[in-house]
């Protein structure tokens, strides 16, 4: 071990002479730095040139934690199919659970009677999967009906999870951020087609110089409708990318939404403004710029002013990467790094990506919303229905929700993904549609 680490500290001396160009990457050991750029990595090893042409292959375990969640995120493919900088997904690392079964998964919280077999189809859910924590919430009439916890609290499995236990809820945030928008609306301080660019002063910005020229044609409702001209399936999802941190001279865990909204300046559009509609992480970091520009407060402060006031749902937060740095009451994550072990950090930083899925509540409180709220974002009128679901999906979450025609709203939590894909969300509806559709005339 003492000779590998000594012969991998001789090559980083002798690699530091054709410092000058490149990604900085770190000995974890010794903390040596060397320039040098990314040509390509396996599973154990990557490897990287320096000026003048000259290769190398280095083993991952031997780089600082940040160098292998680059290398991680390089070797995705992007949306055209080859490596490179823009990220398709990110398969989740975790270590498995050990193997439950249902009868064994313990619940609390307040039950529905009519809803014991929506209960145990969960259960089921949670078993097949290897999912840790689950919250649940159903909602009817303005009022909470069904508020459930399964699984644990910690990721040792032995103290049994609580309702009121706060999850992430990835992308099921945007529609809280839709409105928030509104409210600025309503309130007459924003308008649908005013212009980004100048409304947040991005020209101060030196990523500013040379960007796209359509962007001064992005309005707020195109950011609302994902007509701003970004296509992840044609350009990859530029939030993820991994030299985000290198190209904004930072660490990874130094990233903010500030640094994503300038990234964004460099990239290109895929199409003009408003000319069709394409899902985008992005529009939705920039409207919790907008929000907090216009109402001069912090996003979650203006937040709770309004729609969680509005809603009688007061646990909404913002989550933090580390979990030493989340608020109480947050639960654990089935995704690396958690517990706290020392591992490989995740390749993103949630509190970067604010408005794309950044907020985390109770399964109760989020069913709250939607008793106030349409997915869509508008203001729900009293006695109209209509059928809308949403999902969310980051590493270490599954969630979906849905209103339904009958007025019942749900809620559902998992603190784990199905290795990078959103496949579990469409899985975890099936499970708890097919089942709550046989009581649903039963729920008062």
């Amino acid at each position: 071990m003492k000779k590998q680490l000594f012969q991998l500290t001789v090559l980083l001396i002798g690699l530091g002479a054709g410092l000058g160009h490149g990604r900085t990457w770190t000995e974890a050991a010794t903390g040596k730095k060397i320039e040098a750029e990314f040509v390509s990595a396996d599973a154990k090893s990557v490897t990287i040139t320096i000026r003048g042409g000259k290769t190398f292959a280095i083993e991952l375990s031997r780089l600082s934690p940040e160098d292998q969640a680059f290398v991680q995120q390089r070797r995705q493919p992007t949306a055209g199919g080859a490596p490179g900088k823009a990220v398709a997904k990110v398969e989740d690392c975790f270590e498995e659970l050990k193997k439950l079964t249902a009868d064994k998964i313990p619940s609390a919280g307040e039950s529905h009677a009519a809803l014991v077999a929506v209960d145990e189809a969960i259960r089921q859910f949670m078993a097949e999967k290897g999912i840790g924590a689950v919250t649940f919430a159903v909602s009817k009439d303005g009022k909470v009906l069904h508020d459930r916890a399964f699984g644990w609290a910690d990721a040792d499995l032995k103290l049994p999870l609580q309702p009121g236990v706060k999850m992430r809820v990835a992308s099921m945030t945007k529609p809280v951020v839709h409105a928030a928008i509104t409210t600025l609306f309503t309130d007459g301080k924003l308008k649908p087609e005013d212009l980004v660019f100048p409304l947040l002063d991005l020209a101060q910005y030196k990523e500013a110089k040379g960007c796209d020229a359509r962007w001064q044609r992005v309005t707020i409702q195109h950011l609302l409708d994902h007509k701003g001209g970004w296509d992840r399936d044609k350009s990859g999802d530029f939030t993820f990318n991994a030299d985000m941190a290198d190209t904004m001279k930072v660490q990874v865990d130094e990233l903010t939404p500030e640094h994503v909204m300038r990234y964004g300046l460099l990239q290109k559009l895929d199409f003009d403004p408003g000319e069709r509609e394409a899902y985008c992480n992005y529009g939705y970091i920039l409207l919790v710029r907008v929000i907090e520009k216009v109402s001069g407060q912090k996003f979650i402060d203006y937040l709770h002013a309004t729609v969680c006031k509005e809603s009688k749902a007061p646990s909404f937060s913002l989550s933090s990467t580390d979990a030493r740095d989340r608020q109480p009451g947050e639960v654990w994550y089935h995704y690396h790094p958690e517990y706290p072990r020392k591992t490989v950090p995740l390749p993103i930083r949630t509190e970067a990506r604010d408005g794309a899925g950044g907020l985390a509540c109770t399964a109760a409180d989020y069913s709250r919303f939607l008793e106030k709220y349409w997915i869509s974002g508008d203001p729900r009128k009293p006695g109209v229905n209509y059928r809308y679901s949403f999902n969310g999906s980051l590493p270490g979450v599954s969630a979906i929700c849905a209103q339904g025609e009958g007025g019942i709203n749900y809620t559902a939590i998992c603190n784990r993904r199905g290795g990078g894909t959103t496949d579990w969300n469409d899985d975890l509806r099936k499970v708890i549609d097919a089942a709550l559709e046989k009581v649903a005339a039963e729920l008062r």
